[in-house]
């Protein structure tokens, strides 16, 4: 998934990704995947759920310029 809105900060994208992917858990509502409630779920489970269900591509990735995206990806 890929999030795009105005460029003006605060428009909640990063929030949004965030609630979706397990990382944050959202004010109030639910997160659904699969049927199964992230909203409730313990730190295992989410663990479980980005370990299996999710990628990231991080908008800062810090990556190490004179290494190849191999290398990179072995450092994590």
């Amino acid at each position: 998934m890929c999030c795009r809105g105005p460029r003006a900060a605060g428009s909640g994208k990063s929030t949004l990704l965030n609630n979706l992917d397990g990382l944050d858990v959202p004010t109030s509502g639910t997160v659904t995947y699969r049927g199964r409630d992230l909203t409730d779920a313990d730190e295992n489970a989410l663990t479980a759920f980005r370990r299996d269900a999710v990628g990231f591509v991080f908008q800062f990735y810090n990556l190490i310029p004179s290494l190849t995206g191999r290398e990179n990806v072995a450092l994590q």
